[in-house]
């Protein structure tokens, strides 16, 4: 993946997910390898797809101290990855 000329601090660039990092495409893989998201989420934008799931899960998105990266992705943020990371699923950094 490119990375942008600027990004702000806030910008998801990630998810931490059974304790690997995905990009947004290969979370939403991992999360219908789990069973968790059925395969119509590949269609869906990235936020809506978690959003659903996490409704259908009765998972507060919003407040990450109430689940755990196990049971559910968590955003991880620009500041939070370096620049050796990569996702776990097709390797590319983010």
């Amino acid at each position: 993946m490119n990375r942008p000329p600027y990004r702000r601090v806030d910008d998801i660039v990630a998810y931490n997910f059974w304790a690997e990092l995905y990009c947004p495409a290969c979370v939403i893989e991992a999360m219908i390898a789990a069973g968790i998201a059925a395969p119509a989420a590949r269609d869906m934008p990235i936020e809506d797809a978690l959003d659903q799931c996490a409704e259908a899960l009765g998972i507060d998105r919003a407040d990450e101290h109430s689940f755990d990266s196990h049971d559910f992705p968590k955003d991880v943020f620009v500041d939070q990855v370096y620049d050796d990371d990569r996702c776990g699923g097709c390797r590319q950094p983010f």
